[in-house]
């Protein structure tokens, strides 16, 4: 007598094994959302991206300077604030770094673009400010020490302070009245006009 082999018995559905997945999407909702048709929602600690209030900013250019990618722009003379938004990375440095305030991060996403292009704002005219009143900063009596913490904060170093000739001075030209020197100063004797 013949001895058979022991041939192990096949499964069809073996041969298909995404079978009962497809099954299961065919008959179930898309995981996905209809983006365009439905708004997004955005997860809570999302980072965002940079909006600014361009009337209220001074063009002072400390976001530019924190900037680590180098994504932003500042023409003080133009009164012009310029974005890359494909080198932002929306690390936020820039928007705590701004003395106004004027800079926000917004949930949301940079629209995609075949070409990198950058934004510009421009800020509006101010009215005329008269002569020796332009974002001046007095010393108030004799409380002032010399200690040029004003002068080493100030980032347009449009301060100076001679220690040993106890003077203090600024150049109006300069100063854009961010207010980072009135804040730095340990007898608060500077005032923003």
């Amino acid at each position: 007598m013949e001895q058979r082999k022991h041939e192990p018995k096949t499964y069809p559905w073996r041969a298909f094994p995404f079978a009962g997945t497809v099954l299961k999407n065919l008959f179930s909702k898309p995981a996905t959302t209809g983006y365009p048709f439905e708004p997004a929602h955005y997860p809570d600690r999302m980072r965002g991206h940079v909006e600014i209030q361009i009337e209220n900013c001074i063009s002072c250019g400390l976001c530019a300077r924190s900037c680590p990618p180098g994504a932003l722009k500042v023409d003080r003379a133009a009164g012009t604030w310029t974005i890359d938004r494909f080198d932002c990375v929306q690390c936020g440095s820039c928007v705590n770094a701004c003395p106004k305030k004027c800079l926000t991060m917004v949930p949301g996403y940079t629209e995609p673009a075949a070409q990198k292009s950058s934004e510009t704002f421009t800020r509006p005219q101010a009215p005329e400010v008269p002569a020796g009143k332009a974002g001046g900063r007095p010393v108030k009596g004799d409380a002032c020490v010399y200690c040029t913490l004003c002068a080493k904060k100030c980032p347009q170093g449009a301060i100076t302070v001679d220690r040993a000739a106890r003077t203090w001075s600024l150049d109006a030209g300069k100063c854009v009245g961010c207010g980072l020197c009135a804040a730095s100063c340990p007898k608060k004797c500077l005032t923003l006009q």
